[in-house]
């Protein structure tokens, strides 16, 4: 059956950290490399949703207090990279870091959305409202749903396909999507472009949701 999927439902709180990492290294992504990087749980807080004017359109974007970030000097910044233990220069990065928190509706775990797990379905708030174009189409249900694939990357089922074939049209969608989350069946069953089959390429995981010989809401 391969993964199961589960909705995340959107809360009105969000998970804060203590952030330290290099502002300068050679390039790469790791110690080796110069990049450090370390974080430090700080809280949990009440989410901020601002409404701002980007152009013509009107656009919810979540903020926080940044009032409430402590000191420099406070104890709780971290004081060396979590993976080799190098000290953090006194003037170093310190980012008060934080995430939104969402609850899974079959088992009611708190979490954000980088530490969900293959399976997680939820609606992209954040681009509700926006008319087309490289991002995302209009849907019926005005939802903008994300799941995250079996490899962990994330495909975003009411966006357009890299190899779409009619990237001038916003009517039609590159995959269609049936039922109510998590569900769901995707395929190429209405309007839609001639790319692909209804499947999922996203890094090294190529399969399907829904199909291809698995029940609605499971990947192939």
């Amino acid at each position: 059956m391969g993964v199961r999927c589960f909705w995340l439902e959107r809360t009105d709180r969000v998970r804060r950290w203590l952030r330290r990492y290099s502002s300068s290294h050679m390039g790469g992504w790791t110690c080796a490399e110069g990049w450090h990087e370390a974080m430090r749980p700080f809280d949990d807080a009440p989410a901020i949703f601002e409404d701002r004017l980007y152009g013509t359109h009107v656009h919810r974007v979540l903020t926080h207090r940044e009032g409430d970030r402590p000191p420099d000097d406070d104890p709780r910044w971290p004081a060396a990279c979590a993976t080799c233990g190098t000290p953090f220069p006194p003037d170093e990065v310190r980012q008060f870091f934080y995430d939104l928190l969402y609850r899974r509706t079959d088992t009611g775990t708190i979490l954000t959305l980088k530490e969900a797990p293959p399976g997680a379905m939820w609606d992209a708030w954040w681009l509700h409202g926006l008319k087309g174009g490289p991002l995302t189409m209009p849907t019926a249900d005005g939802r903008n749903i994300m799941v995250k694939c079996p490899n962990g990357r994330e495909w975003h089922i009411d966006g357009r396909a890299s190899n779409c074939t009619l990237p001038n049209d916003n009517a039609h969608h590159c995959w269609i999507r049936h039922g109510e989350p998590p569900n769901l069946i995707v395929d190429k069953n209405g309007r839609t472009c001639s790319a692909g089959a209804g499947s999922i390429q996203a890094g090294d995981y190529h399969g399907f949701l829904g199909t291809n010989g698995a029940p609605p809401g499971c990947f192939t």
